[in-house]
């Protein structure tokens, strides 16, 4: 019979977890998105953390802020860009904390959030904010709990409900055993504070956004499962929700026809 695992050997484990847990898998860049990036105006400004990568296309109309999700970049939401500025906007994209080309290996929807503040100093405020999966939930915490400004409209793809979730999602994927689950919960809690992650959810947050939103979640996403948005647009007064077939978690970022629904919504006044 082997000896019992020591509990030196189980913080260890636990600790390096806990580091995979919250630190975001680099997203690969495509030349053609690489392109789109190369058009724009590119610059970097300082944070807590390091530096911020940022990428501007335009220099008149609204400002459009893309914000993408956990594991991505900014990259990943060029093709809005175009669109975009044929009716009119100018577009604002960054890689968060530890994503793209942004600085930091770990990081959290607590130290995210606050760019976007950051982001706005130096662009001003935004008409709208066209945000993916993570990205919905930090921008709803950004625009309840840290006081961003509203900007007139919001589109939300995929998005992600309450952030806890990531726990036993994050279970299936690394095939982790309930016990370090439960390490890995305990660690946050003394990190972070106990309860102060498990309310970070859409579905509350969402009630207390009074503006025009737009959500498209797929029936078919793999990633981040369409009851996420279901129980959202339950809950968010005025919402209009539209569930797609066939793009799963990142094809309506490419997809003409979300794009130009996006544009209807966008460019229709209230």
């Amino acid at each position: 019979m082997a000896a019992p695992e020591s509990p030196i050997v189980s913080e260890v484990i636990i600790k390096k977890v806990y580091r995979t847990f919250f630190s975001p898998n680099k997203h690969e860049v495509k030349l053609e998105d690489e392109a789109i990036l190369a058009r724009g105006n590119n610059y970097r400004i300082p944070f807590e953390g390091g530096e911020l990568a940022i990428t501007t296309w335009g220099k008149k109309g609204p400002a459009v802020l893309l914000m993408h999700g956990w594991g991505g970049a900014r990259s990943q939401m060029t093709g809005f860009v175009d669109p975009l500025l044929s009716a009119g906007y100018r577009v604002v994209a960054y890689d968060q904390p530890a994503h793209g080309e942004s600085d930091g290996k770990m990081t959290s929807v607590l130290e995210i959030a606050p760019t976007m503040d950051l982001v706005m100093q130096r662009e001003g405020e935004f008409e709208a904010i066209i945000a993916h999966s993570f990205g919905t939930l930090i921008t709803s915490y950004a625009l309840t709990k840290l006081n961003f400004p509203h900007p007139a409209k919001l589109v939300y793809l995929g998005a992600f409900n309450r952030l806890l979730d990531s726990l036993p999602r994050f279970q299936v994927l690394a095939k982790l055993p309930d016990e370090i689950i439960a390490g890995l919960r305990k660690m946050i809690y003394q990190n972070f504070g106990e309860g102060v992650l498990d309310v970070i959810n859409n579905e509350t947050m969402t009630t207390r956004i009074n503006i025009p939103a737009l959500m498209f979640h797929d029936i078919a996403d793999a990633v981040t499962p369409i009851e996420d948005s279901r129980a959202i647009a339950k809950a968010w007064k005025g919402v209009q929700f539209i569930e797609t077939k066939g793009l799963g978690h990142r094809g309506a970022l490419q997809s003409k026809e979300i794009h130009e629904q996006i544009l209807n919504f966008l460019n229709t006044e209230l």
